[in-house]
């Protein structure tokens, strides 16, 4: 019998915190791939040149443009993470990570910034190795900077600095310090932020060529010194852009982003992998992550490789101790709809509720209304026709317009594997949704809805 004295609540809190990845030798990382269907990270792999049979870089890649997305919150950054892990190696890549959101300020983001940041990052890392740059590199640097950003009292001094020290070994911790300051200077919002901006915008492709220079040198040092056959870019953070800042950043921007001749995987929301192939146009090849399936579309029977991986997910973070029956588990499971970060957010919400141990199903159910109380703020009335009707709908049938982007962006949509959708099954407890795919099942369709609504009285969802 289990023991609910032993499960102390407060001691797992921060376990569910769903605003930071995990590392991979986080104990609480769960393999979620084996669950999601038919994705696998060996794909991108093998766009990237490496023969996974052998787990050796067998084709160089040049000049790699790739697009890693899928829903906030289905793991993105974890399993970036992940593959950066695997792919740095003496006999892959020497990855360069950058973190968007600790570097960048996503809200307001521009190519330009990006490139600061990759230089800043590339820097540490040179710095790190103790990888001496000759100055034939850091002098194009240091001039491009001593010319172009002459106004900025702050940067032009540094950069006046580069440009003597590049002779002396001191040469790429100054070249990192200026990165720094810069990025900086963009990140906080400073009052010469558009200066910098600017003056990268107006010369980026001097800067672009001054910058290659560098990139071809350190992928040569690299290699001769052992770190990793050629370099490779890993930027995360970027999903988190909004629609039309995304389709600027990876669409109308994307000439000035592919001038730097490297390798990069970048990540993105998935309104940018449904625009329709505008993005697959400029980028070599996009990968989506889905959600985690619990079952296929149209068909009853569970997928138990989704459930037990997000029990385990679940379990991970919060013991068995933690929960009164494994049903009460379940019927977390079920209403996060596959979704990582909402079966975070329902355990949360669930520790909201109590003091002490352990989470009941009533628990769970008052979880559930709040989660779909959260997602219908974001449906507008004219919605539930459309979600009703693509739950309805075959596997092949998933409209793209800008309402069904809207309901992917906003997690109202999930896709699955082979690309399909399903609305979230919280969405799927909401009175607008139950009338609606009522009149679709009158009307003669039938209509394969969410789990049964646990929700007695529509008064539950009045703000």
């Amino acid at each position: 019998m289990t023991n609910y004295a032993d499960c102390s609540i407060w001691d797992y809190r921060d376990n569910l915190r769903f605003d930071e990845p995990l590392e991979p030798d986080d104990e609480r990382l769960v393999e979620l791939s084996r669950a999601r269907g038919d994705y696998s990270r060996e794909r991108l792999y093998r766009q990237l040149g490496i023969n996974t049979g052998q787990n050796l870089l067998q084709s160089l890649p040049r000049g790699q443009y790739l697009l890693f997305g899928g829903h906030r919150g289905c793991g993105k950054s974890t399993e970036l993470r992940l593959m950066a892990d695997y792919l740095h190696h003496p006999e892959r890549f020497f990855v360069v990570f950058i973190d968007a959101l600790k570097r960048l300020d996503v809200n307001n983001l521009r190519y330009s910034d990006l490139l600061l940041a990759q230089g800043e990052a590339l820097a540490a890392a040179l710095d790190k190795h103790g990888i001496q740059v000759p100055s034939v590199y850091l002098t194009r640097l240091g001039d491009w900077f001593a010319q172009r950003v002459e106004t900025i009292t702050r940067t032009h001094s540094l950069a006046a600095e580069l440009k003597a020290g590049a002779k002396a070994e001191g040469g790429v911790p100054l070249l990192l310090k200026l990165f720094a300051t810069l990025t900086t200077a963009i990140r906080t919002g400073t009052s010469y932020k558009e200066e910098i901006r600017l003056a990268v915008r107006d010369a980026f492709s001097e800067l672009a060529d001054a910058f290659n220079a560098l990139v071809d040198f350190v992928t040569g040092e690299l290699d001769r010194r052992g770190l990793g056959k050629t370099l490779l870019f890993v930027i995360d953070g970027t999903d988190r852009l909004r629609r039309d800042e995304a389709e600027t950043f990876f669409i109308h921007d994307i000439h000035q982003l592919r001038l730097v001749r490297a390798n990069f995987v970048y990540c993105a929301p998935i309104t940018i992998l449904a625009e329709a192939g505008q993005a697959a146009q400029s980028f070599d090849a996009d990968f989506k992550l889905p959600m985690v399936k619990l079952s296929d579309k149209g068909v009853a029977e569970p997928f138990e490789g989704g459930w037990s991986c997000l029990r385990e997910f679940l379990l991970r973070r919060l013991p068995r101790g933690c929960f009164d029956s494994e049903e009460t588990i379940d019927l977390l499971v079920r209403y996060s709809g596959g979704h990582p970060r909402d079966l975070l957010r329902l355990a949360s919400y669930c520790l909201q509720e109590i003091d002490a141990g352990p989470i009941t199903e009533p628990v769970a159910r008052t979880a559930v209304r709040r989660l779909s109380t959260d997602y219908r703020r974001l449906v507008k009335p004219e919605d539930y026709e459309l979600l009703a009707r693509i739950d309805a709908a075959d596997k092949s049938d998933t409209p793209i317009g800008d309402r069904s982007r809207r309901l992917l962006y906003d997690l109202v949509l999930l896709e699955y594997n082979d690309f399909w959708w399903q609305s979230h099954p919280a969405v799927g407890d909401l009175p607008g949704y139950t009338a609606a795919a009522a009149r679709i099942e009158r009307a003669g369709t039938a209509c394969t809805c969410s789990p049964p609504p646990i929700v007695q009285d529509e008064q539950d969802f009045q703000d």
